[in-house]
């Protein structure tokens, strides 16, 4: 009795780690893949209620960026986080920041000299007051219990504004995302080169599926379960290429659409993933 007794505040210690555990996964994130047509948008949810946004679509994207939120009754989002300055991923910023508080705008800290958005956003931002930072390699943001960690771009810039994308690795519980942005295959090289752990359960294919992107060994470094493609029907561009949805298929990965699926929402409390489509 008296064994039980002295070893009881060990177990009772032992069954609070893990009763915490459970609860800090208790709730859901949940991850949208907005379907603004050939561009990228992701709204971030956490389960503290603080809301993200990863890209924005075009200019003409914003509108459908904006009454996505609306649906979802946002009107403020803690950050908004441009991965390279590309117009089917910054566009949208112009229309969705005078209807969305917003408390910063982070991007790579690479300042493109003929990038007329770039410079637009901006002087957009210092005229609404909203302060822009830069996110590189090494940094991480927390959200409650939700960690960005951003694992790229490296300094020095290469220049070319796919290989800077700014790339996220969102993780939850066991859960992990990979955002790549329009991230090439250049920089997936260099990106397996500085051995981060890049092993993610939903990977968002890096742009558009285009021929110049997700190699086969950047896909098996990331062994996702499921892939999430943004991209606009009937594209000028021919995205995605065939091939790199091949290369997908053949590895029994999942793979969702915008441009099929509509709008994709990716659920989880931690361990398990739901997938909800639009159409």
């Amino acid at each position: 009795m008296k064994k039980s007794i002295k070893y009881f505040p060990f177990f009772l210690l032992i069954f609070l780690i893990f009763l915490s555990r459970f609860l800090i996964c208790s709730e859901t994130l949940r991850v949208h893949f907005i379907d603004v047509g050939q561009g990228d948008s992701i709204l971030i949810q956490s389960p503290d209620g603080i809301n993200i946004l990863i890209d924005a679509g075009n200019l003409s994207a914003g509108y459908k960026v904006n009454r996505y939120l609306e649906s979802r009754k946002i009107s403020r989002l803690e950050c908004i986080i441009i991965t390279h300055m590309h117009p089917d991923h910054v566009g949208g910023v112009f229309n969705i920041l005078p209807k969305n508080r917003t408390n910063i705008i982070y991007y790579n800290g690479f300042r493109p000299q003929n990038n007329e958005f770039f410079f637009e956003i901006m002087n957009f931002a210092e005229e609404l007051n909203i302060p822009v930072k830069v996110l590189k390699a090494g940094n991480k943001l927390t959200f409650g219990n939700v960690t960005v960690d951003v694992l790229w771009p490296l300094e020095p810039f290469s220049g070319n504004m796919n290989e800077d994308s700014i790339v996220l690795k969102i993780i939850y519980g066991r859960v992990n995302f990979l955002l790549t942005g329009d991230l090439n295959m250049n920089g997936e090289k260099k990106l397996m080169q500085t051995g981060y752990n890049l092993k993610s359960d939903v990977l968002k294919i890096g742009h558009h599926g285009a021929e110049d992107s997700n190699s086969a060994e950047f896909i098996d470094s990331v062994m996702p379960e499921i892939a999430v493609l943004s991209v606009g029907q009937h594209n000028r561009y021919g995205y995605p290429s065939e091939e790199v949805i091949q290369r997908f298929r053949s590895k029994k990965i999942k793979l969702y659409r915008t441009d099929f699926n509509g709008n994709i929402i990716t659920e989880t409390d931690g361990t398990k993933i739901q997938i909800k489509k639009e159409k």
